[in-house]
């Protein structure tokens, strides 16, 4: 039995339309990773393995019809249309797009990394793999338009530069993964098991914002200003108010303004401020909005809190 092929194929040319495959499958790691529940490939999802299931096809087809000799000159037919070079200006361009949107979906989920030193190692690693095989491939989408540009799609010695810088980023990654395989393979389902941790970090980020920066005495504050300093989207932190506070974003913020207001009101600065000056330096934007929500919060007046605090 011939171990290198099957049947009459051999397999050192057999047609695995891999090159459609390297962004689609790091493209699945890196969710598979980061989303909160396990992960189900969606419908849409699944409409990536389309490129490599067509072209896997195409190479099948052309391989059959040369090794068994009904055309033996198929490939180099097909070379000659120049299929090959625009193929791969396609697989690319593709795995270009797919890496710039992993780029933006670990981004988007950056606010994770806080609360763990070993979550941080886990994400800078990532976002250093996605922007290293970024570069490959505009050096490879590069590499094609000046040979294109300059005629040298059949120059040897022209695909040797390349060829090289293919093999100096493909032994970057097995040592990386060789030495740092903890990072790849240990701690790495962040929502899964570190829910809780991922919480903390979260409400920590939130509380140095209002408690330090003090950012609710930002008259015009938004929930989309909050939203961009955690790096999470408008929605995700409005749900975790809700879901943690339960009180929205606006009643929150209010929060931080009228203990704000409580503290200024009885100490011994209060005197050299009118009751609008204090409401306004704590991020009130109006004295009938002030007084609605200290009444809201407190029960009470500004003055009668003022004249309770006195007595007490």
């Amino acid at each position: 039995m011939n171990v290198n092929s099957i049947g009459f194929l051999p397999l050192t040319s057999f047609p695995f339309p891999y090159k459609y495959l390297i962004g689609v499958g790091f493209y699945f790691y890196i969710k598979s990773q980061i989303e909160k529940k396990a992960y189900v490939i969606s419908f849409v999802e699944y409409l990536l393995f389309i490129p490599a299931i067509l072209y896997g096809i195409l190479r099948a087809y052309w391989y059959v019809m040369l090794h068994s000799g009904i055309d033996e000159y198929i490939f180099y037919r097909v070379y000659q249309t120049g299929f090959f070079l625009y193929n791969d200006f396609v697989y690319l361009t593709f795995n270009l797009i797919l890496m710039i949107y992993v780029l933006g979906f670990i981004n988007k989920n950056k606010v994770i990394i806080k609360g763990s030193l070993s979550i941080r190692k886990n994400w800078e690693w990532l976002s250093t793999f996605s922007w290293m095989f970024i570069v490959f491939i505009i050096l490879n989408l590069l590499h094609q338009i000046i040979a294109v540009l300059f005629n040298l799609e059949d120059s040897g010695e022209f695909y040797y530069v390349i060829l090289v810088l293919n093999s100096i980023y493909i032994y970057w990654i097995g040592f990386i993964g060789f030495t740092k395989s903890n990072l790849l393979f240990k701690t790495f389902c962040l929502k899964d098991h570190k829910e809780e941790e991922t919480d903390i970090a979260l409400r920590n980020s939130i509380a140095y914002y209002m408690k330090t920066e003090e950012i609710f005495t930002n008259q015009n504050l938004k929930v989309s200003d909050l939203a961009s300093l955690l790096y999470i989207s408008e929605k995700e932190l409005s749900l975790y108010i809700h879901d943690t506070y339960h009180m929205s974003f606006n009643d929150f913020i209010n929060t931080y303004r009228i203990e704000k207001v409580k503290t200024l009101l009885v100490s011994s600065e209060e005197k050299k401020f009118t009751l609008l000056a204090i409401a306004e330096k704590s991020g009130f934007s109006s004295k009938s909005s002030f007084n609605a929500v200290f009444k809201k919060i407190t029960g009470l007046t500004p003055t009668q809190y003022k004249k309770n605090h006195k007595n007490e």
